[in-house]
């Protein structure tokens, strides 16, 4: 009866030492040192759940970059208004305008069938008149007269002559407010024209159908200008057409003034 037990004793100590034999050195320093095991690795994806996962993430990747938004900012309420720039003042409108003009005219054309004018009246003396109002800050109705002086050309010593003329006109001034103040103007009128020679007196009428003046005047004071000019007028006696150059210095007076 001893052997048996005895031999009992015996095998649970080998059983022991195997059992402690089998222990991992990792195992027992984790126990040692009481840090929690490793976590076990997640199972991987079944092949049935992985394509539906990459599906998902596809489009997000083929998208591309974001737009850019645009944000809305709301106006301020506070925001001071802005107020309107006046008008220059006006120095023409109202105004009336006075213009006297001397200077030298050329006559062309024809006086009558077979007479031209460079024949029978050579350069004139030519004075201009002229009163206007202002209807607006670059516009101004008035009327204008004329009266040119005729030397005797070389081809008639004994004539002489002389042409009266006169009639509405509107003229457009460009600038406003500066001292030169540039034009153009447009006329018509009529025209009477003598001329003498040692047989007798001839006299010619007839329609300026255009007279067109370009100037400048320049103001040193507010209400007195002067400046150059040139005219070219073009009309007829009877069947003829007639033509005349010009050009001088202009004399204006501007009431109330600049």
């Amino acid at each position: 009866m001893r052997i048996p037990a005895a031999l009992r004793v015996s095998l649970g100590l080998v059983f022991l030492a195997q059992f402690a034999s089998a222990e991992t050195p990792a195992s027992a320093d984790s126990r040692e040192t009481g840090a929690a095991p490793e976590p076990t690795p997640a199972a991987s994806a079944s092949p049935a759940t992985a394509p539906a996962s990459a599906a998902a993430a596809a489009p997000a990747s083929s998208a591309g970059p974001a737009e850019p938004t645009l944000d809305v900012v709301p106006a301020e309420p506070d925001q001071p208004l802005l107020e309107p720039i006046p008008n220059a003042r006006d120095t023409l409108g109202g105004h009336f305008v006075l213009g006297a003009s001397l200077g030298v005219k050329w006559p062309f054309g024809s006086l009558d069938d077979g007479v031209k004018q460079r024949s029978a009246l050579g350069a004139a003396l030519a004075v201009n008149l002229d009163v206007g109002y202002g209807i607006s800050r670059n516009v101004v109705l008035g009327a204008w007269g004329e009266f040119d002086a005729h030397s005797s050309p070389s081809s008639c010593g004994a004539c002489s002559g002389k042409s009266f003329a006169g009639g509405p006109f509107i003229r457009y001034h460009i600038v406003q407010g500066t001292r030169f103040d540039p034009w153009g103007a447009l006329a018509v009128g009529v025209r009477s024209t003598s001329v003498e020679t040692g047989s007798g007196k001839d006299s010619y009428f007839g329609a300026d159908l255009l007279k067109l003046s370009l100037g400048g005047d320049w103001y040193p004071t507010s209400k007195i200008g002067f400046g150059p000019y040139v005219t070219f007028d073009l009309g007829t006696y009877n069947s003829t057409l007639h033509s005349g150059l010009g050009t001088g210095l202009r004399v204006v007076l501007d009431l109330p003034g600049k």
